[in-house]
């Protein structure tokens, strides 16, 4: 895909890396927004649905069940679009209700 530079275990733990930093993010979002003993428990369950993705795509990967694309684009839907998503989602509705006078 990307020449000899990049070989494919590279760029798939590139792809767990990235999808473990997005479910992260996405834990000290909940973490930062409430401040408080259940957003620590949401904090804490994002770490951990990190970890279930990332582990269940890997051991899928290893036993070769899925293609190599099929694991691309499990990684980059669930693994990265799906927190950033919501995120924005999250961040856009809050600024909503700023907004709204009533």
């Amino acid at each position: 895909m990307f020449g000899s530079v990049l070989t494919y275990d590279t760029y798939h733990l590139a792809l767990y890396l990235l999808s473990a930093l997005a479910w992260a993010a996405l834990g000290f979002f909940f973490l930062l927004r409430g401040l408080d003993l259940q957003a620590l428990y949401r904090c804490c369950a994002m770490f951990g649905l990190a970890l279930t993705i990332s582990a269940v795509m890997l051991v899928l990967d290893i036993l070769r069940v899925l293609e190599h694309h099929q694991v691309e684009m499990a990684l980059l839907v669930f693994g990265m679009a799906l927190p950033v998503s919501v995120i924005l989602t999250l961040k856009a509705s809050y600024l909503l209700s700023k907004l709204d006078p009533g």
